[in-house]
Parts: structure tokens; C-alpha cells; sequence
């Protein structure tokens, strides 16, 4: 009996200190959401041609700070290969951190992580699945408190391409694009 009541007593005097302990979190204190969306348009190379992307991003921003979104973009240029026109499109999580927010000209660094598809118009047979990864870096001008206009350069990393006439390299490149963010930042 003297060993329940002395437990008793320690776990009631345990819990106020235990409940007392602040826990530590990577963001902490209220958190201000925000979020943007809009159009994205990408000059980069595929297989060595000039190519253009379009697409649209969008995203939940945390603290002015912390963004976690998702994006899309599609081949517009018309690139052949072979004699084939190559069809190609990828999209999936964008995760990014903003600096100096508050700033009329500030800084964002963003990655996508995410899947694709390539193949030729003319022969659906082609087609094939492939994984994306693409950090990007951007500097932003802040034109009204809805409106961002970002101007930055990514490298677009593609992996597991089968499709013959294709590869990795020849749909990996370099990027320039200008992102247009609509929203509450």
C-alpha cells in the first residue's frame, strides 16, 4: 500500500512539471498563412534545341517564410526527334523558403520533386514515366501587395528515361523563367 500511495504522489507531482515543459518546434508561436498561384513560363533546351515550358505553380506559405505547393509544366516548343515530335510534361511538390519577404526585391529558393511523362506524338508506345527533380532560385519584385513578379534559373534533373532516341541528359537542362504569384503573401 505504501508503494501505490508513493507512486500516486510521484505522478502528481511529475505531470505539472511534465506538462510545464515547452516543446520545441521548427515554427512556433501563431503561424500567418498566405498562399499565391499563377502562370509560369520556362526558357530552357531539350535534346539540344531551344525549348519553351508553360505551367502554373501554386502554394501554402507559412510565416512569409516557409512555401509548400505543387506545380505542373508542358513542352510547348515543337522539338523533333527522328522525324517524331516529342511530347513532354512533369509536375509534383514544390517546397521553398522565401528571404526578406518584406522586401520590395527579395529571394526565393524552391525545388521540385516530382514525376513526368515523355513520349512521341505519333506513337503512344513510347510513352514513358520519369522522375523530375529541379531546385530553382529566384529573385523577386514585390508590384503590389497581391501581385509578384520572380525572374530565377532552375536546372531541371530528369532520370529514367527508356524511350529510344531519349535520354536522361537530353531532357535534363538548364532553365530561365519568369513566375507571375497572385495571392496573399
Amino acid at each position: 500500500m505504501k508503494k501505490l500511495l508513493l507512486a500516486v504522489i510521484l505522478i502528481l507531482f511529475t505531470v505539472p512539471i511534465i506538462a510545464n515543459a515547452e516543446e520545441k518546434t521548427l515554427i512556433s508561436g501563431e503561424i500567418e498563412s498566405g498562399g499565391y498561384g499563377g502562370p509560369v513560363v520556362k526558357l530552357s533546351g531539350v535534346n539540344n534545341e531551344f525549348a519553351v515550358f508553360m505551367g502554373g505553380r501554386g502554394g501554402w506559405i507559412i510565416n512569409h517564410a516557409f512555401i509548400v505547393g505543387g506545380g505542373g509544366y508542358g513542352l510547348v516548343t515543337d522539338i523533333y526527334i527522328n522525324s517524331n515530335k516529342l511530347s513532354l510534361g512533369y509536375g509534383g511538390l514544390e517546397l521553398g523558403y522565401v528571404f526578406l519577404s518584406d522586401s520590395l526585391v527579395h529571394f526565393t529558393a524552391h525545388s521540385l520533386i516530382g514525376f513526368g511523362g515523355v513520349s512521341f506524338e505519333n506513337d503512344p508506345a513510347s510513352a514513358d514515366e520519369v522522375f523530375v527533380i529541379e531546385p530553382e532560385a529566384t529573385v523577386v519584385v514585390n508590384i503590389t501587395e497581391f501581385f509578384r513578379i520572380a525572374a530565377g534559373v532552375s536546372y531541371r534533373f530528369v532520370t529514367g528515361v527508356t524511350t529510344a532516341g531519349v535520354s536522361d541528359a537530353s531532357l535534363s537542362g538548364l532553365s530561365g523563367m519568369l513566375v507571375f504569384k497572385f495571392g496573399r503573401f
